[in-house]
This record gives C-alpha cells, sequence and structure tokens, in this order.
C-alpha cells in the first residue's frame, strides 16, 4: 500500500544551499496535476505588476456578506486569478524571457543574491534526486524507496516503498565482487545505502540499485473531486501518485537467477532514448517512447536494448546534452564523448595521469558558453572534467558553425596550435570527489563534491578580467611534486588567463552530497540528511 506523509515546512535554512527566487509562500493545495505545478517560480521578482488588476469585479456578493467574510473572498480570488495569470503568463526558460529579466537572473547567480529553504523533509535519508519540471520531483532514498513530491508546496505526494535493496547485508546472496568494487569506486567509506541512480523524464522514472538491474514507475494521475467556493459547488482536480511498471527485461530477471549489471548513471534526452551506464563498461539505449496497445512500454519486456556500446572500462558517471546532440559518459579511464544518435564514439580524453594521482574521471560535462558580443561569432563548447579527487579540467571542442561536433577531431586544440585552445586546470579544487556537474545558463557551471561543497563558476570567456593572483591549488604537501608533473602537461599559466573564475562556494552538506538540478532559477540538491534544499 502506498504511503503518503505531509509535512509543513516552517523551515529555513540560512547555511548550506541558496535559491535564486523568492521564498514567499504560495497557499497550499490538497491536490496537484501535472499540469499546476508549472507556474513562474519569479514572480516575486516580476517586473510588471500582476497584484492590482484583480480587485475590479469581486463586489458582486458583498452585499449578503459581513464585512470580514467579504474580505476574506475577496482576497482569495484575488490571489487565485495572480496564480492563474502567472501560470498563462510564466516566461521562457531564461533566454525565453526579457533581456532585463535575464540579466538581472545572471546578476543574481553570479553574486549569490539569492534565498534558501528547506523544500521538503522526510523520515529517511535523501540519496538522489531527479527534477525533469519544477516543482516535481523524485527522490530515492537510503532505505531503497521512491517518493514524489511537489517541491514548491513542500508536499510529499507519494511513496513506493523497498523499491530496491537498502544495504549489501539485506541481498538473498553475498554481494558480487563487481558490486564491492563499484561501492568502493563510487563512494569510497561514504556508501549512504540505497538507490544508486535516478532519472526522470515526463510521467517515468527509471531507478537502479545495488540488487542490480533498474526499475521503471511512472506517475500517473487520479482525479477527484473537490469543495469549490462557498456556495458549495465542486471542481474535479488530480492528485499524482506512483505506479509500478516492473523491472527492465535486458538487465535480467529473477527467473534467470542472475544479478543484473550494477547501473551507475541513468539519463533522457529528448529524442525518446533512455541511456543507462553500467559498471561493467557497457553502455546500453532503450527506446522510451515506443508503447504496446496496453500502453505499456515496450523497453521493459525487450530482451535486449536499442543500443549496446562497450567503452572498455567501469562507467561511473552519465550526462547528456540534447543541444549539441552528444552525451560524456565518464569512466576509470576517462571521458568518452558519444552520439546520442547512433552511439558512435567521437573521442576520449583523460586528463588525469593514473600513476601520479591515483585519480580518474568522476564526472563530465558538455558546457555552451555564448557570451561573445560578436552575435556573427558561434558558441565555444567545452568538455569538463570531475576527478575523484577533487580535481577539475577544462577542454575545448572541435564544434562547426551548424552546432556539429566533429566526428573525427573533437577536440579544438587538435586542429588549432593556439594557447588559447590547449587544455586548462580550473583552481581551486575541491578537496573530495567532484560527484555532479550541471549548468544553469551557458557560462555557468555548478561543481558538488564529497567534500560537503557546492562551487559555482564563471566559465564565459568575454566576460569581466579577473586581475587577481592565481590561486593555490588545495593538495597535500605530499603531493606537491606529483602535480608540478601533472600540471606541467597543461597551459597552466597564461598572461591573458580566460580558465573558468570560481565566483563562490555552498557549504554546509554532507559528504553523502550526490544530485544537483539548477535552471536559470533554481538550485536544487540533496546532500542534507533527509531534506531537499531550494
Amino acid at each position: 500500500m502506498n504511503v503518503l506523509f505531509r509535512f509543513i515546512l516552517p523551515l529555513l535554512l540560512s547555511d548550506p544551499c541558496y535559491s535564486f527566487l523568492s521564498s514567499k509562500k504560495v497557499p497550499s493545495r490538497t491536490f496537484v496535476s501535472r499540469q499546476q505545478v508549472l507556474f513562474d517560480d519569479f514572480e516575486d521578482f516580476s517586473f510588471g505588476d500582476n497584484n492590482n488588476n484583480n480587485n475590479q469585479d469581486e463586489n458582486q456578493d458583498k452585499n449578503n456578506q459581513t464585512p470580514s467574510s467579504s474580505d476574506l473572498y475577496a482576497s482569495l480570488r484575488a490571489r487565485q486569478e495572480d496564480l492563474k495569470t502567472s501560470l498563462e503568463e510564466t516566461p521562457g526558460e531564461f533566454f525565453g524571457s526579457s533581456k532585463e529579466e535575464e540579466e538581472y537572473f545572471l546578476e543574481n547567480w553570479r553574486t549569490a543574491q539569492c534565498s534558501s529553504t528547506v523544500r521538503l523533509t522526510l523520515n529517511d535519508w535523501i540519496r538522489r534526486i531527479a527534477v525533469d519540471t519544477y516543482p516535481l520531483a523524485v527522490c530515492g532514498t537510503a532505505g531503497g524507496h521512491l517518493y514524489l513530491a511537489d517541491l514548491q508546496e513542500g508536499e510529499e505526494l507519494d511513496c513506493l516503498l523497498n523499491v530496491h535493496v537498502s544495504r549489501n547485508e539485506d541481498l538473498p546472496e553475498r554481494p558480487s565482487t563487481q558490486l564491492l568494487e563499484a561501492l568502493d569506486t563510487l563512494y569510497g567509506q561514504f556508501d549512504g545505502g540505497g538507490v544508486m541512480a535516478l532519472a526522470l523524464k515526463d510521467d517515468w522514472i527509471v531507478s537502479a540499485g545495488r540488487e542490480g538491474g533498474a526499475h521503471l514507475c511512472r506517475i500517473v494521475g487520479i482525479e477527484e473531486k473537490v469543495f469549490k467556493g462557498s456556495r458549495g459547488g465542486t471542481s474535479t482536480q488530480t492528485s499524482l501518485s506512483l505506479q509500478r511498471m516492473g523491472r527492465f527485461a535486458a538487465l535480467g530477471r529473477k527467473e534467470d537467477g542472475k544479478p543484473g549489471p550494477i547501473i551507475t548513471s541513468i539519463s533522457f534526452d529528448a529524442t525518446g532514448t533512455l541511456w543507462m551506464a553500467g559498471y561493467d563498461g557497457l553502455l546500453r539505449a532503450f527506446d522510451y517512447e515506443e508503447r504496446s496497445s496496453f500502453d505499456k512500454p515496450d523497453m521493459l519486456r525487450q530482451l535486449e536494448p536499442l543500443m549496446q556500446i562497450d567503452l572498455g572500462a567501469p562507467i561511473v558517471n552519465l550526462a547528456i546534452n540534447d543541444e549539441l546532440g552528444c552525451g560524456v559518459a565518464s569512466t576509470t579511464e576517462g571521458a568518452v564523448i558519444f552520439s546520442l544518435e547512433d552511439g558512435e564514439i567521437y573521442g576520449k580524453w583523460n586528463p588525469l595521469v593514473k600513476k601520479v594521482r591515483k585519480e580518474f574521471v568522476r564526472s563530465a560535462i558538455l558546457l555552451k558558453d555564448d557570451s561573445n558580443p560578436n552575435s556573427e561569432e558561434s558558441p565555444v563548447w567545452s568538455l569538463v572534467c570531475g576527478g575523484s579527487k577533487g580535481s577539475l579540467f577544462q577542454r575545448k571542442l572541435n564544434v562547426d558553425r551548424t552546432g556539429c561536433l566533429s566526428e573525427s577531431q573533437p577536440f579544438l586544440d587538435q586542429v588549432v596550435e593556439d594557447e588559447s585552445t590547449f587544455p586548462i586546470k580550473m583552481r581551486p579544487n575541491h578537496m573530495g570527489a567532484v560527484v555532479a556537474l550541471s549548468s544553469p545558463a551557458p557560462g555557468l557551471l555548478v561543481s558538488g563534491a564529497l567534500d560537503g561543497s557546492m562551487r559555482v563558476w564563471d566559465y564565459s570567456e568575454f566576460g569581466e578580467d579577473d586581475d587577481d593572483e592565481e590561486d593555490i591549488d588545495e593538495e597535500e604537501e605530499d603531493d606537491a611534486e606529483s602535480d608540478q608533473e601533472l600540471e606541467a602537461q597543461y597551459d597552466d599559466v597564461q598572461p591573458n588567463d580566460t580558465r573558468p573564475q570560481c565566483l563562490y562556494a555552498l557549504s554546509g552538506y554532507k559528504v553523502w552530497l550526490g544530485s544537483i538540478f539548477s535552471s536559470s532559477r533554481k538550485l536544487v540538491s540533496d546532500g542534507a540528511d533527509n531534506t531537499i534544499i531550494v
């Protein structure tokens, strides 16, 4: 039976995290539909005034009401119209808004002008979060449960218990060597248990745990009649809940008696493909749009994935960029760029010398920089890799004017012999593994690490010049000589240094930080025990 816990959140968190929007409360709603959760995140920062035009038609029934009830009725009606207007006039995500608003939001990011709130509190430790359209989010917990939540209202909408195994001790058999190795590679001594990978797209939720394989769940709506107004009227609203759909047959079935592969990362792309990264080194693709006659996805029943690419090393992270049409897989042997169309491998890059640092690429992301004031110039694309010991590196990509990555020479330094195209080491380092990278807007990057911190970076090349002294690398003294040997391979010092600039750090998280979602107006993360910070 589904369990539904509801909390009212009076808590405010001032230290650990920031949100680049107002913390003004919206009147709570008992039922939330899939459409109703889309609204203007920045309504309090709106440059227009929508609050003065909603009180013109509220006098029709006032003669039959007491003054207090009349005022309350008018207030509720005005607020309802205000929310309706917000839904209809929500500006586009970042670049769909006006130029003035665009600059305003960017300035908030760069100067940390924001508010912070605890938007959800559960009775279990949160290990993974996934957001497709804010404020609807799915959480995977240490207990192996999945929760559906509305982060704007602070409501837990539904819960599926025991979707995944909580601890190794709960496995029907002894943990495999592959599982133990994967857990040590991913988390070291900070294995928090429960869900290991989680992704959300539209109504589909795919999750994976230490038992192997992957599960599919679905967000469904149940229409219910609710009372509306003071005259006894009713309306229909949709209550959202979670539904189990089953396990992926292509990743092993219980009747086969063999555990499925350890899935370390899951991502959806915009073309209908679901990508799964396995610690066995295989990148698997499934078509999530094909449905059977019973409206069930075919990918559950298929015995083989749509595509299967062997990357030759354990995969620990996966990131998709729909605009570029590519994805990047982080493996213990480096980052691998591949095509979303056919899975073709475009290029590999390992910025870390294993014999020196004993470090591997823990996360990677494909970034776009369109800050060039010359509108005729093409955007600059780059690959950023985060290491298992906190290092960060950037390398520019060879993307033509049509926005296509070169298949034969994907990196710009392969075709242009210029200092500005050399790989760059970003400073300062994190003090723990960089487990999450996210870009809220072109030119901005958020990195999250197991040192309990997130950092906001400005990687735009045409921003303000930084004349500050070079940051000092935060490495142990015993590794100083090795660091110099590694950094000698990179263009580490330039007259006009264009390396990404660390704007500020957000601290106060735990070592179990594992997920970051960012948009032009929101920053959502786990790593704060049983709460989600927005």
